[in-house]
């Protein structure tokens, strides 16, 4: 009699936590094989420079080379941060041949500018208000099939370098921003957010960082997923401080690698590159 009453118990609680985990919900993402679905490939990179002396922010010697790197890997999208002018996104355009479509957002606050350059020539593109700044955000199909079910959405941002208060309600704009979006838009977020996570590498000390940062960093993950966090630094000081986040069941990971060597001498970003199954 005890053994019955106790696998009726068992019984339950497996039902019980069937129902906990939501049995209704569409998991069918996460048993496709990765040839299944479309591969994106996806960059980011901030192409300015440390130092506090002099203009650092992207220079218009470097754009030669920072096409070079793109046609190289041949993303489908890329996420540029710290343009200096738009006149710098049109020569950045020309060196690329025109195989990609691009915009910039508004300036904001901010003295630089983020971008995002897309192979789909109809790609759509929208300013996202964050905090004070802008991040923008493009709208684009991959490959010839441009009636397919799913859009994905790249969004370039930037977070202050100095403040981690900031970096906070940005993070939580752009975050609400994305959710926001229709199911059927695959949202990736990509960009260099300055999150200070590993005390003994920052590199300033003059706001609460641990503490804020710690909590953007848990708030994304709680609609996204790293995608570049096993690929290593990004940055010079060897800090991860560039990530790109994707939805955590309609992506599947393929790769992620940060490019050592494809900056100009003196650029403090390396790219990150990842490929995902959709």
């Amino acid at each position: 009699m005890l053994a019955r009453v106790t696998l009726c118990v068992l019984f339950l609680a497996c039902v019980l936590g069937a129902l906990r985990f939501n049995p209704f919900r569409d998991r069918s993402l996460l048993g496709m094989h990765p040839s299944d679905g479309p591969r994106v490939r996806l960059m980011t990179w901030n192409i300015g420079y440390a130092g506090i002396e002099g203009d650092n922010r992207a220079h218009d010697s470097d754009l030669a080379v920072v096409a070079g790197a793109i046609l190289r890997t041949d993303p489908d999208a890329v996420a540029l941060q710290e343009l200096a002018s738009p006149d710098q996104l049109q020569v950045l355009l020309g060196y690329l041949y025109h195989r990609y479509s691009g915009s910039i957002c508004q300036f904001g606050a901010a003295d630089r500018i983020e971008a995002v350059l897309v192979k789909d020539q109809s790609a759509r593109f929208e300013d996202i208000r964050a905090g004070d700044k802008y991040s923008l955000a493009s709208t684009f199909k991959i490959g010839t099939d441009q009636s397919a079910k799913h859009q994905v959405v790249l969004v370039s941002a930037h977070a202050d370098a100095f403040n981690s208060a900031r970096r906070r309600l940005f993070t939580s704009d752009v975050i609400e921003w994305a959710q926001d979006r229709p199911e059927t838009d695959v949202v990736f977020i990509a960009g260099d957010f300055n999150f200070e996570l590993n005390p003994e590498k920052q590199s300033n000390l003059f706001t609460d960082n641990a503490k804020n940062d710690s909590e953007s960093y848990s708030y994304i993950l709680k609609y996204f997923r790293d995608l570049g966090r096993d690929a290593g630094w990004t940055a010079i000081n060897d800090r991860r401080i560039d990530y790109i986040f994707g939805p955590p069941e309609a992506a599947l990971l393929r790769r992620a690698q940060v490019l050592k060597d494809a900056g100009a001498p003196g650029m403090d970003h390396c790219p990150l590159l990842v490929e995902v199954a959709l």
